[in-house]
C-alpha cells in the first residue's frame, strides 16, 4: 500500500517537472525526436531576388477611385467662382476745332496739313491724356457754333479769355474754359545796336514810341508814359518798319508778335527788351481751350496735362519752334 503511494508521488513529481520545462520552452524528453526542424524548400531564384517592400496605405484619390469609404472624411475646399473681367471702357475720340488761318498759331503748311503752335500743342495735350484726337479746321466765325452743335469737343484756336471791354467768341452761356495756355502781355522792342532806355515814365519822356493805331498797346502807352512821343501807325508792320529804320526809339506791341518778328529775317534788326506788361485789365489773361459746359472732366485733364508739359520742358520746346522764347 505504501509502495503504491510512494510510486504515485514519484509520478506526480516527474509530471510536474515535465510541465515546468514545457512552460519554459524546452522540449519534453519524449518529444525530442519529433522536434527536429525540417528545412524549408528553397524559393525560386527570381522570387528570392525580389525584395518585398512594406505595403503603403492607399491615397485618398485611390480610395475614391475604388469607391471605398474614406477612413476619415476629408472636406476639400470649394473651387473659387470665376471672376468676370470688367469690359475695357472704349477710349473717347476727341475732335479738336481750330481755324487754320492764323499763323504762326494755326495754319496750313505747304502740303496743306494743319500746323502751327495751337495744332502742335493740341497734339501734345492729347498724347499726354492718352486720348486719340482728330483736328478739324473751321472758319473763325463757325468755331463756337460748331462746338455747341457737337461737331467738336474743344476749340484750340488762340481764342482769348473774355475780359471786360474785350469781345471774345468764348463769351456766353453753355461754355467752359481751361486755364490759359499762353499769355498775351505787351512788351517793348528796340534795335539790337541801341541801348534802350529804362522803361519808366521819366526815362521815356520825349522818346518816340511806335504803336499800331487803335490798339490796346497805343492806349496803354499813352496812359503809362504820358510824356513820351507815341507815334501811331496804321498797321503793326508799319510800326515795326519805323523801328527798323530808326524812325522810332522803341516799339510797343504784343509780346508774342515781337518774339516772332525778331526771330525772322525781317526782324533781325531788333529784339524784345524790358519786362512783360501783363496787366489783365489791359492785355487780358491770354488764350484758353473752349469746351461745352458739362465736359469739366475733359477740361480738368487738359489743365493737368498742360501743367505737365510746362514742367517737363515740352511746352518750351514747342514754343521755340514758332517763337524765340516761351509764350506761357
Amino acid at each position: 500500500m505504501r509502495f503504491l503511494l510512494y510510486a504515485n508521488l514519484i509520478a506526480i513529481v516527474l509530471l510536474a517537472g515535465s510541465l515546468a520545462r514545457l512552460y519554459e520552452g524546452e522540449p519534453l524528453p519524449w518529444r525530442e525526436a519529433a522536434a527536429v526542424p525540417v528545412p524549408a524548400a528553397p524559393l525560386p531564384e527570381e522570387e528570392a531576388a525580389i525584395p518585398v517592400e512594406p505595403s503603403s496605405p492607399l491615397a485618398v484619390e485611390q480610395i475614391m477611385a475604388l469607391h471605398l469609404p474614406l477612413p476619415n472624411p476629408v472636406r476639400l475646399p470649394p473651387e473659387p467662382a470665376p471672376v468676370a473681367e470688367p469690359e475695357a471702357k472704349p477710349s473717347r475720340e476727341i475732335v479738336i476745332l481750330t481755324e487754320g488761318a492764323y499763323p504762326p498759331f494755326n495754319y496750313r503748311d505747304e502740303s496743306g496739313a494743319l500746323a502751327g503752335f495751337d495744332v502742335e500743342l493740341a497734339q501734345a495735350l492729347c498724347s499726354r491724356v492718352r486720348t486719340k484726337c482728330g483736328i478739324v479746321a473751321k472758319p473763325w466765325d463757325d468755331l463756337v457754333p460748331s462746338l455747341r452743335q457737337g461737331e467738336g469737343d474743344a476749340v484750340i484756336a488762340s481764342m482769348l479769355i473774355p475780359a471786360p471791354g474785350r469781345d471774345s467768341p468764348a463769351s456766353g452761356g453753355g461754355l467752359i474754359l481751361s486755364e490759359r495756355y499762353y499769355s498775351t502781355p505787351g512788351r517793348f522792342a528796340a534795335r539790337r545796336n541801341a541801348v534802350p532806355p529804362a522803361a519808366t515814365p521819366a526815362a521815356l519822356a520825349g522818346r518816340r514810341i511806335a504803336v499800331q493805331a487803335g490798339s490796346i498797346h497805343q492806349a496803354y502807352a499813352l496812359m503809362r508814359f504820358p510824356n513820351a512821343a507815341v507815334d501811331a501807325f496804321p498797321s503793326l508792320g508799319e510800326a515795326q518798319q519805323a523801328l527798323a529804320e530808326g524812325k522810332a526809339d522803341l516799339l510797343f506791341a504784343d509780346r508774342n508778335a515781337l518774339l516772332r518778328w525778331s526771330a525772322s529775317p525781317e526782324g533781325g534788326c531788333c529784339r524784345p527788351v524790358g519786362p512783360d506788361y501783363g496787366d489783365a485789365a489791359w492785355f487780358g489773361e491770354g488764350a484758353a481751350i473752349v469746351l461745352r459746359a458739362g465736359d469739366e472732366e475733359l477740361r480738368d485733364r487738359f489743365n493737368e496735362a498742360l501743367r505737365e508739359l510746362v514742367a517737363d520742358g515740352t511746352y518750351a520746346r514747342i514754343s521755340a519752334r514758332y517763337f524765340s522764347a516761351s509764350i506761357y
